[in-house]
C-alpha cells in the first residue's frame, strides 16, 4: 500500500512509538512510504521542538534520526506533483495539508494523518495511525 504521509505522523518518528517501529518495518509489512520534500525542511525548522518531544540529549542525535528518515519515507520534490497541485488545493479540507493530497494523487496513494478534519474529504482514503496499526497488525 502506498501512503503519503503527512508532517505530524513524520514528527513522531523522532521518539520510540508505534508509528517509528511502523515506519522502520515499512517494506517489510507492505508499505511504501512517501511525503513532500517540504515537510522534512518543515521539520528542520522545528528542530527545538523535536529536542524538546524526542527528549534527545544532543543536536547530534537529532540529527542522526534525521539522517534514518529518507532510508524508509521517500521524499519527493515538488516538480513531481506540481501537475496535481490545483486538484490537491480543491480536495484538501485544509490548505496547508494540500501538497500531501496533491501527492497521493500524483501516486495514487492513501495518506496517513492523524488529523480528523483530513477525513472530511471523500476523493482520497486517510488513515490514522491507529487504522494503519490495525491494518499491519501480526505483521511488526
Amino acid at each position: 500500500m502506498r501512503l503519503v504521509v503527512d508532517t505530524n505522523i513524520l514528527f513522531s518518528f523522532f521518539r520510540e512509538n508505534p508509528v517509528r517501529s511502523i515506519i522502520i518495518n515499512a517494506q517489510l509489512i507492505g508499505l511504501d512510504l512517501y511525503t513532500p520534500e517540504f515537510a522534512i525542511e518543515e521539520l528542520k525548522v522545528h528542530k527545538k521542538d523535536l529536542v524538546k518531544y524526542t527528549k534527545v540529549h544532543t543536536t547530534q542525535q537529532l540529527d542522526n534520526i534525521f539522517e534514518l528518515l529518507p532510508k524508509y519515507v521517500k521524499t519527493i520534490p515538488l516538480e513531481v506533483y506540481v501537475e496535481e497541485k490545483e486538484q490537491g488545493k480543491k480536495i484538501s479540507p485544509d490548505p496547508k495539508d494540500s501538497p500531501f493530497f496533491s501527492l497521493a494523487l500524483k501516486l495514487n496513494a492513501h495518506i496517513w494523518s492523524n488529523e480528523p478534519r483530513l477525513k472530511k474529504q471523500t476523493s482520497l482514503n486517510v488513515y490514522s495511525t491507529r487504522e494503519i496499526m490495525a491494518l499491519v497488525k501480526n505483521k511488526i
